[in-house]
């Protein structure tokens, strides 16, 4: 097993829970402006659109402020409801960020990883994802926290990792471990830059992209037995 000096976290579904916080705030925006309509249905067409547009996102064919001012309103717009795109984004957005429940076992990981270096490369707006850091106390055990929306680039964009790079010299990309959730942004951003990725599948699913990652493991916990010299 190689032997890691510097650790990066995604945040989303590997050490925050990202679900929890979206089924809270989604909730509200949803009732809210399509009260009179069939929920279950409503939130599975946000879905539908918004994996979609996080999908073309990360292929670079639209802007993530397309994307985030645009959602809400493509998604009432299906039942005929105008909405202002940009007013819910603010909202939705508010409203995420008091969402901070923790992945199980990401703080006794964290905890237990205190002496090595770690560092935050996350997607997502500055505002929301550094409150819900500190809110959950996660902050502590990060050098540096690096949000795609302050870098201007993003996962899994070269781009956002050599600025990571520039940024925290110290990390030592040979010897670097990217942990998240996610293949395309997460894994496949890792292989980009040359980095061993560890793939948390937080969602029980099968690989089928094509993206392979250095490890898989299906617990946050598990991090730990392929640190075993760090612990």
């Amino acid at each position: 097993m190689k032997k890691y000096t510097h650790l990066l976290f995604d945040v989303d579904n590997t050490i925050l829970n990202f679900d929890a916080a979206e089924e809270v705030a989604l909730a509200k925006i949803l009732s809210k402006y399509g009260p009179t309509l069939d929920q279950e249905s409503l939130h599975a067409t946000y879905q539908k659109i918004n994996r979609s547009m996080w999908h073309a996102f990360e292929r670079g064919e639209m802007t993530r402020e397309y994307l985030l001012d645009t959602r809400f309103f493509e998604t009432f717009y299906i039942y005929d409801i105008m909405v202002d795109g940009v007013a819910l984004a603010a909202e939705y957005q508010a409203l995420l960020a008091e969402g901070h429940e923790q992945v199980e076992g990401a703080k006794q990981v964290l905890e237990a990883l205190r002496n090595i270096p770690k560092y935050v490369v996350t997607n997502g707006v500055g505002s929301t994802q550094h409150r819900r850091l500190k809110d959950s106390d996660f902050t502590q055990y990060f050098e540096a926290v690096y949000v795609s929306e302050e870098l201007g680039y993003h996962k899994p964009q070269r781009e956002f990792f050599d600025i990571v790079f520039a940024e925290s010299s110290e990390i030592i990309p040979e010897t670097t471990l990217m942990i998240g959730d996610s293949l395309t942004s997460d894994i496949q951003g890792g292989i980009v830059a040359g980095l061993d990725t560890c793939w948390f599948n937080f969602h029980h699913t099968a690989n089928n992209t094509g993206i392979e990652p250095t490890y898989t493991i299906e617990s946050i916990a598990e991090v730990l037995h392929l640190l075993p010299e760090l612990v």
